[in-house]
């Protein structure tokens, strides 16, 4: 399942009933949160549904970058 960060833009902390709010969506596992910030993995139609109705919520989906290939290589092997 896709994953998605969760991040509450208002002022102080997330207001708790919001959190319980997205902790209790049937097949949504909380990866890791903090103060202000889920990230969650479960289905986007009800992530989406339930962050649409609370006041300073904001849905992003997890991206994630490649570390490059650091190992050096030789640019000319012997023959």
């Amino acid at each position: 399942m896709p994953r998605f960060i969760l991040r509450y833009r208002g002022s102080g902390p997330a207001p708790a009933d919001d959190m319980q709010k997205v902790r209790s969506i049937a097949g949504l596992a909380t990866i890791d949160s903090s103060e202000r910030m889920l990230l969650v993995d479960g289905p986007e139609a009800s992530v989406r549904a339930a962050v649409e109705n609370m006041l300073g919520w904001s849905m992003t989906p997890e991206q994630t970058i490649p570390l490059p290939d650091t190992r050096k290589k030789i640019q000319n092997p012997p023959d």
